[in-house]
């Protein structure tokens, strides 16, 4: 997921289809009318971890499609939220919006603009919000978007209120620890050194990039817990050897409007500092490139933003992680509580083959309500391998059909 104040770069957020990958929002040229597109800029935020805990605050994360689930327990919640790192912007549902706007004056701002999933722009509200509270850490002042969540929640089967972007903690520091299923944030006078390998980072268009290398090339990469890929690769300049070759994949929906997956594994490796990620899956669809959810899930990684250093921590000795082979159901869909509508078929796969079509609706697999198929346990299903049942609905007929998941990249 993506948002905001990031040219080529994209989030999560809007008209997600089965696929998901961090959103972003491209900001249209200014004008001199009161409606002109802005870049956001980082607002006044402070961490106020409570006197029991006086530097840092611990709470449980969920990792859900490789995303990063974390939920705060506040006045008329829970809320749940995503962590998009690869996000300058922090996206708020319009419920969430009305509860924790801000009763200080508020200037006029200039319009903002996002692109939905079919490519159009739309306008959304600025707001500020008085806080947002997670535990004991306490923020205050947030500038946010206004943003309409409910399709994010129909992809992940979780009722999802708002995306939190890296400038949210410019001022603390934010672990991520994956492995853990825990995130920790602390004030950065925090004392206790950063634990793995470290590395600085930049902040480009208020999001992290980090130097990287494939085989012998540097590689500039953006952080992007936002996104639930592997890697997704800018192949210009690239000398790419690939093990297996780029095929195409299925739709996926960002900001800037949907594309098909280009996918395909390295023959290379991608080190990061001194941990290696042999042969990678890569998404050549893009033009950015940025780690996503399938890397980082194996590792803790923690930000400290006042000296730009990220630490990436596996326990144990093992700096060698080797990349799974990517396992699809060949169809994404658009999804809600009563059927899934399909948006995209991979060609020359098991559901082409079936007589799968565009805009057909499902609405049971292997016997069950999709309502049923909240987006972890479908993954499960998908990475077993095996056939899936699809029961789908013509007229007032119900046709049921089997395809079999395969390998998309081996």
């Amino acid at each position: 997921m993506r948002f905001c104040r990031r040219q080529s770069i994209i989030t999560v957020a809007s008209l997600l289809v089965i696929s998901m990958v961090g959103c972003r929002s491209t900001p249209a040229e200014s004008t001199d009318t009161a409606e002109s597109t802005i870049y956001l800029s980082p607002m006044p935020v402070v961490a106020q971890p409570s006197p029991v805990t006086p530097n840092s605050a611990e709470f449980p994360m969920k990792c859900i499609g490789g995303l990063v689930v974390v939920q705060a327990d506040d006045e008329g919640g829970p809320w749940n939220f995503l962590i998009d790192t690869g996000s300058s912007a922090t996206l708020v549902s319009p419920e969430f919006a009305i509860r924790r706007r801000s009763r200080q004056s508020n200037p006029t701002v200039p319009t903002v603009w996002l692109r939905d999933a079919t490519g159009q722009a739309v306008p959304v509200d600025s707001v500020l919000l008085a806080k947002v509270d997670f535990g004991r850490a306490h923020f205050r002042n947030v500038r946010a978007l206004v943003f309409d969540c409910r399709v994010v929640s129909d992809h992940l089967g979780i009722k999802i209120d708002g995306v939190l972007g890296f400038n949210l903690f410019a001022d603390a520091r934010l672990t991520l620890d994956y492995p853990g299923q825990r995130i920790v944030m602390s004030e950065l006078e925090n004392e206790q050194p950063l634990r793995g390998c470290v590395l600085n980072f930049t902040i480009q268009n208020g999001v992290p990039l980090i130097e990287t290398t494939m085989g012998n090339e540097p590689l500039l990469a953006l952080i992007d817990s936002g996104s639930d890929g592997s890697l997704s690769l800018d192949p210009a300049g690239l000398a790419l050897n690939f093990e297996a070759p780029p095929r195409e994949g299925t739709l996926i929906g960002t900001l800037h409007g949907n594309h098909r997956q280009i996918l395909g594994r390295i023959a290379d490796t991608l080190h990061i500092s001194d941990y290696q990620i042999e042969t990678p899956v890569v998404d050549l669809s893009g033009n950015l490139t940025s780690i996503g959810g399938e890397i980082l899930q194996n590792f803790e990684v923690t930000f400290d933003q006042s000296n730009r250093q990220v630490a990436f921590y596996r326990p144990g000795d093992d700096f060698v992680i080797t990349s799974p082979p990517k396992m699809s159901a060949g169809v994404s869909f658009t999804k809600v509580r009563a059927y899934w509508r399909i948006t995209a078929i991979a060609p020359n796969s098991p559901a082409s083959r079936a007589g799968f079509s565009i805009g057909d609706l499902v609405i049971r697999l292997n016997g069950e309500p999709v309502d049923a198929w909240e987006l972890t346990r479908y993954q499960a299903l998908i990475d077993a391998g095996g056939t899936i049942e699809y029961t789908f609905i013509q007229g007032r007929d119900e046709v049921t059909i089997d395809a079999d998941t395969f390998a998309l990249v081996p």
